[in-house]
């Protein structure tokens, strides 16, 4: 091939600048497209969603909760808009429930989206800059961040969305927690949980760890886990296809819903 002819090496650099930003942008727009559309039917698809608070732009920050009995299990997802899988994820896990209701023996409480505003936006942070998941008001909180996509925000639980979740464990006050994520590919732990990650790791088969590699103060994980001595379990997805997260996932939620503490 001649790659002296600057009429192919053009041709080539434009196929080359597609493949590595048009066609990732182009999966971005449709990612948001149907994300915008499962999330304007949530209530149209079931109405045992209901409003818990609202985002810092005023949409619905919604729950739902499943199952009865003690020890209830609190489930969130999209503290991070640009993490949609988790989103999805936990739409599916509600129409499980709904539909199988007997595959759960303990209650359980639903929050598809902690982050709406930047969900809708496929972007990290919520509609003030503010990551989410670095404004909770643990022992490590910081005013500092080593990049702009990790703002504190001004102060701890200075955002909306923060003290939704706060009122969330407030009000239920849950044995246990999941935090949906992406994409790290773990079972990643906070405060006494390791057993109940273990259990879900027996099920997605997703390594066991108490850390993601580096620093995060004002996580939810470190506030729940550690401050408020809860176990919690970020789910940290891999990045893969949603019929693939669903297969590898469904059942380690239902094992971690149906948990029993050995220790």
């Amino acid at each position: 091939m001649n790659f002296h002819n600057p009429q192919l090496y053009s041709y080539l650099l434009l196929f080359f600048l597609v493949i590595r930003f048009g066609v990732p942008l182009i999966r971005k727009k449709i990612e948001l497209n149907q994300t915008t559309r499962l999330y304007g039917q949530i209530r149209l698809k079931s109405k045992r969603w209901q409003v818990f608070a609202k985002s810092e732009r005023g949409r619905n920050i919604y729950y739902r909760e499943e199952g009865s009995g003690s020890e209830t299990t609190l489930i969130l997802a999209g503290f991070h808009g640009d993490e949609p899988a988790s989103f999805r994820l936990v739409l599916r896990l509600a129409d499980l429930l709904e539909a199988e209701p007997d595959l759960i023996s303990k209650p359980v409480v639903l929050i598809p989206v902690v982050n709406p505003d930047g969900l809708l936006e496929y972007r990290r942070t919520n509609a003030n800059s503010v990551d989410i998941n670095r404004n909770f008001p643990g022992a490590n909180w910081s005013a500092s961040a080593s990049e702009a996509k990790f703002s504190p925000g001004s102060k701890p639980a200075s955002e909306p969305e923060t003290r939704a979740v706060l009122a969330l464990i407030e009000q239920y006050k849950p044995a246990r927690i999941i935090s949906i994520h992406g994409y790290l590919n773990m079972n990643n732990y906070d405060g006494p949980a390791r057993e109940l990650a273990e259990s879900m790791a027996a099920v997605n088969g997703y390594p066991v760890t108490p850390e993601v590699g580096y620093s995060t103060p004002g996580s939810f994980g470190g506030y729940a886990g550690r401050k408020l001595n809860i176990p919690v379990v970020t789910l940290e997805l891999p990045r893969l296809n949603d019929e693939v997260l669903w297969q590898q996932n469904a059942g380690a939620l239902i094992a971690a819903i149906n948990f029993n503490p050995q220790n």
